[in-house]
């Protein structure tokens, strides 16, 4: 069984693969695509230098070009035989708005995937999503309609299931933990009210994949599931109060024909934030958690009766997130973050911890455009295992006739 989870259990952070036949594709390799990205992006940026860096226009539509580039390697721990963990990403994405009240994005990803315990890398090669909004009641209410697409996709050899199950259900290290995405229709709804010093904000989205073919002949229906968000900011004289509360609740998970063969543990997160912020430096402080109720599990998948499901216990996360922002000039800013969690499961089979810290930089060119640059390490040690990890993430959004205080769907929204 390979249950599927919209999120890793970690920091609420939007913070994410795409199976099919094998076949004699080969993908670009990934400083190749890069390379290519970075001249087309250059190429446009110079061509609306003048149109874009003068203020806003009277005519056409505002638009966002955003690329971002993440690359993940974990040389610790070393297993025999196989070759260092890895991921590396690659988002292209085109945010454009028609009308005063809607926009519409397109995205193109692809990712590489080598977990800890697989034979060969899990291959994205190209997924697109599609995402359309719109504004209902100005201020108020917004509605979102899309989906994931896969493309050119891969499956996944009968060998590397164990490992996949482990990484799944079990401590993952990577950046995108959940990273099987098959094709999905994704509906979502959102509010916003600000009341005094309060403002509050909450949201409901559903998202309905379709048939996944990860392994020849084996497919089936992930869990159809609901993500409730809630989120209330509260501006005091001396800082700012963030409250977030979210709840993914999952369906049954069924084999080709439907038939109910997994049910996924619901995830439950809570993060408290404290910001404060004087003159050129900023700060946040913060706490929070990650429960993920049991799995009923049944191990294999076959047109069978279904046997009684077994008892999983999924790693719980309890985290405290510490961040520094300095901005020296009005076109540079600088952040250093920590991100240290306590792993465990209720049973105490298995304990742990793993702490995060990255360095990144942000800068506005040409009035509107942005660059951030972010290098991180991971340290951890899970189950008598000990893992040290490097990263790397590069995004530069192009801002088109000043759309720049519309979220640009980045890789970090993408749905699961």
């Amino acid at each position: 069984m390979l249950p599927l989870q919209p999120r890793s259990a970690g920091a609420m952070r939007d913070p994410r693969p795409v199976p099919s036949r094998r076949s004699g594709y080969r993908p670009v390799p990934a400083w190749a695509s890069a390379c290519a990205l970075f001249l087309a992006l250059a190429a446009s940026a110079f061509a609306q230098k003048t149109d874009s860096a003068e203020g806003p226009q009277e005519h056409g539509f505002p638009w966002i070009a955003h690329s971002s580039i993440d690359i993940f390697y974990l040389p610790s721990p070393a297993i025999p035989g196989k070759d260092y963990p890895y991921q590396a990403s690659l988002y292209q994405a085109f945010t454009i708005q028609s009308l005063s009240f809607a926009w519409f994005h397109l995205g193109l990803r692809s990712r590489e995937t080598l977990a800890p315990g697989f034979s060969q890398a899990y291959r994205e090669p190209l997924a697109l999503k599609l995402q359309g909004s719109a504004e209902v009641i100005q201020d108020y209410l917004w509605v979102t309609l899309g989906g994931n697409i896969p493309m050119l996709n891969r499956t996944m050899d009968l060998s590397d299931t164990l490992a996949l199950y482990q990484v799944m259900n079990g401590y993952n290290p990577m950046p995108y933990a959940a990273f099987l995405s098959p094709q999905a229709l994704h509906a979502s709804i959102y509010g916003r009210y600000a009341w005094t010093n309060w403002t509050l904000l909450t949201g409901v989205s559903y998202v309905r994949p379709a048939l996944f073919s990860i392994i020849p002949d084996k497919s089936f229906f992930p869990a159809p599931y609901f993500d409730l968000d809630a989120r209330a900011i509260y501006q005091g004289r001396a800082a700012r109060h963030r409250f977030d509360l979210k709840g993914s609740f999952f369906a049954d998970e069924g084999n080709d024909i439907r038939i109910p063969a997994h049910n996924e543990g619901d995830l439950i997160q809570f993060r408290y934030g404290y910001l404060k912020s004087l003159r050129h430096v900023g700060w946040q402080a913060g706490a929070g958690s990650a429960v993920k109720l049991p799995d009923a599990n049944r191990r294999l998948k076959l047109k069978s009766e279904l046997a009684q499901p077994d008892r999983d216990d999924n790693l719980q996360r309890l985290f405290a997130e510490f961040s520094l922002a300095w901005a020296p000039d009005p076109d540079i800013i600088w952040r250093l973050h920590l991100l240290p969690k306590a792993l465990f499961t209720w049973n105490g089979e298995q304990t742990g911890h793993e702490t995060e810290t990255g360095l990144s930089v942000g800068l506005k060119i040409w009035e509107y455009h942005r660059l951030r640059l972010t290098g991180t390490m991971l340290y951890g040690q899970v189950a008598d295992e000990t893992y040290t990890g490097f990263g790397f993430r590069g995004e530069f959004a192009f801002r088109h006739l000043g759309f720049q205080d519309i979220d640009d769907g980045s890789d970090q929204g993408d749905p699961q």
